[in-house]
């Protein structure tokens, strides 16, 4: 990976310069940072007297060159002097965690733009230059992307911008957390103006960040002379429980220094995640945020599955084009009795210390009145619920939205009030109606509610998981089949796949996708290890083994499989191979079963049909394959005895 400033920044401004420090393998928790930060604070709302900002000759380059190129200086100021502008108004610069705090008190007490890059979140090489039309960039704190106009000075990678305006602020994608173990600290400045306060920031930042921080600092000057440098690869430790409890298989976590703060000061929490019984099968895209909340139970927090066989009679509207069809009570309870036996794949609900909770919504909102759905009601705006996308998209295609589903935010919303939890996971398709709980709860009970949003896993072709699309692995799918449908997973899923399916360890899975990415391993190879990984976790490990042998045996090797279906025929003979494929179900049509035969994919008793016009003898316990996998067994209806034929069989004595 290179740090570079593009030729185009010196065509513009010959004297730009930026110091780098780039730490790696650093310990990014506790508080090493927050006295540096307010202490830098303090000193600075005291410098300010002997030299207002208005007369700081450094912030005087930043705001010509804003000026330059049509940034407002006022409304977009340098993030040095956006920092002392809020210690000017009698702000205490508040303490982020450690790598964030250090980069402020730098930026404070030299007065230049510092900024924080977590490095493991770069893709490809980390460059200074001008935005391109395609451009992305995410607020912090935001999850929706917007448009970068062209010709924009940005920090950004191979695949998008990680600061805009320059200095101005960082992205959500450039943030540093808590968990972060590898950052980059850009500090940029002018040759002379301010060079030796961004050499002398560099020195004081490498020292820091060795001493509080635990890690090594790699230090690096860029100008006209040196317009790039490579960096050091960046170190990797393997995360504490609750580093892995936030990070692995987690999207976003709303909001998530708090989070981490408290469960590091020994909080216990109360976290359940909802599920509406719309279906009776849970796959394994469900099972993300189950084996996320496995975790938070072992962990020892209190896991609540709530069965929504309320909100499940209205169905959840989120990703849905059109209006979904009711279920009735007696659907509802049949999905749920068996949901909670799925969730027994994953969760121990029985455990003796620590067993899970299982509620229904129904309990509450079918005691409730239209009084308390009113006052309810009065917490939400019509222009908080509009603003989904699902019905702005509906609205956009003149599609009809239901009244219920309008009020479905507020209906689970009040799931986290009834139960008092501080906690919901769900996917990010959920974040809507899981921060709708986050409001209800504040105002009604003045509880912060942490919300957890776990990734929706593709399925094995790629699409959203959907039964219609018949790419979805369910949990409770026999060995063999769960095995089959693992190895049809396409091949850039198998590294998200391990990550969100399998305990397999961080280490190992980035080791697999940089063999992955250098074609120097099968990945075939890979699946299979991933199949028997999943199958073991839902079965046994001879569950997988077995699975994996016949897999091998039927599909590879082309054997005929152990449990072939038997079709039943009115007789045997010669039969023409196209009547034959479709007396057994393996063609929908003439013209179908003629294709297969052009293409060389029907078997006769392990003989290959090349001809579609050919017939053959068929015969009791006769195998046919259509499809690399569809087979069929001949069985014949058993010849009927009539008095001609008894008037032949031998006599019992003559036997």
């Amino acid at each position: 990976m290179q740090f570079r400033i593009a030729d185009v920044i010196f065509d513009l401004f010959p004297d730009f310069c930026v110091g780098l420090v780039v730490a790696t393998g650093i310990n990014n928790h506790g508080e090493a940072g927050a006295q540096l930060v307010a202490e830098a604070s303090a000193e600075a709302g005291g410098g300010l007297a002997a030299r207002p900002l208005d007369q700081d000759s450094s912030f005087a380059v930043w705001r010509q060159a804003f000026g330059r190129l049509g940034i407002d200086p006022e409304r977009f100021p340098n993030a040095a002097e956006a920092l002392l502008r809020r210690v000017a108004a009698g702000e205490q610069i508040p303490s982020i965690n450690p790598a964030v705090d250090l980069g402020n008190a730098a930026s404070l007490r030299y007065r230049l733009p510092v900024g924080a890059h977590d490095m493991d979140r770069l893709r490809g090489d980390f460059s200074v230059r001008l935005s391109r039309p395609a451009d992305q960039f995410i607020p912090m704190g935001q999850s929706e992307g917007e448009a970068v106009p062209a010709g924009e000075i940005v920090y950004a990678d191979d695949a998008e911008v990680r600061t805009r305006r320059w200095v101005w602020r960082l992205g959500e994608k450039a943030k540093v957390t808590p968990a972060s173990q590898n950052v980059i600290f850009p500090i940029d400045g002018f040759v002379g103006v301010d060079e030796a306060e961004v050499r002398a920031a560099v020195s004081s930042l490498t020292s820091l960040i060795e001493e509080r921080l635990g890690g090594l600092a790699a230090t690096f000057f860029l100008s006209r002379e040196r317009r790039a440098v490579d960096l050091p690869a960046p170190v990797k430790r393997e995360p504490d429980a609750i580093e892995r409890l936030l990070s692995r298989g987690v999207a976003e976590i709303i909001p998530r220094d708090e989070m981490e703060g408290y469960l590091r000061a020994g909080g216990k929490i109360r976290i359940y995640i909802g599920i509406d019984p719309t279906s009776p099968v849970i796959h394994i895209g469900h099972a993300v945020a189950l084996r996320k909340l496995r975790e938070f139970q072992r962990l020892g927090h209190q896991v609540v599955l709530l069965i929504g066989d309320f909100t499940g009679r209205i169905g959840d509207p989120t990703d849905k084009s059109a209006m979904r069809v009711q279920l009735t009570r007696e659907q509802v309870q049949e999905n749920a009795r068996s949901y909670i036996e799925q969730a027994a794949k994953i969760l121990d609900m029985n455990s003796p210390s620590n067993p899970i909770e299982v509620r229904y919504n129904g309990d509450w909102w079918d005691n409730l009145s239209s009084r308390d759905m009113i006052e309810l009601a009065a917490n939400f705006t019509v222009q908080q619920m509009i603003q989904r996308d699902m019905f702005q998209r509906r609205l956009e295609e003149n599609k009809p939205i239901g009244l219920h589903e309008f009020l479905y935010p507020l209906l689970q919303g009040y799931d986290s009030v009834a139960m008092e939890v501080n906690a919901e996971i769900g996917g990010t398709d959920q974040i809507f109606n899981m921060l709708a709980g986050r409001t209800l709860l504040k105002a009604l009970k003045d509880i912060d509610k942490y919300v957890v949003a776990v990734p929706l896993l593709e399925g094995t072709d790629g699409r959203k998981m959907s039964k219609s699309y018949g790419n979805v692995i369910g949990v409770g799918d026999p060995p063999y089949e769960m095995y089959g449908r693992v190895m049809s997973l396409r091949d850039e899923l198998i590294v998200r796949y391990f990550e969100l399916c399998t305990d397999v360890a961080e280490g190992e899975i980035a080791h697999m996708a940089l063999q992955l990415a250098d074609g120097v391993v099968n990945p075939m190879e890979l699946k299979k290890r991933l199949a028997r990984e999943i199958v073991t976790f839902y079965h046994s490990a001879d569950d997988a083994l077995a699975a994996e042998a016949r897999f091998a045996r039927e599909i590879q090797q082309r054997e005929v499989p152990e449990n072939v279906p038997e079709v039943v025929l009115p007789r045997g003979g010669d039969w023409p191979v196209v009547d034959l494929l479709l007396a057994l179900g393996l063609a929908s049509s003439k013209g179908e079963a003629k294709r297969l035969v052009d293409q060389g994919s029907v078997q006769v008793a392990e003989e290959k049909i090349a001809d579609p016009r050919a017939s053959v003898a068929v015969a009791a316990g006769m195998v046919v394959r259509s499809r690399r996998r569809q087979f069929a067994r001949v069985a014949l209806i058993p010849r009927r005895l009539d008095s001609e034929d008894a008037g032949v069989l031998p006599k019992e004595a003559d036997r």
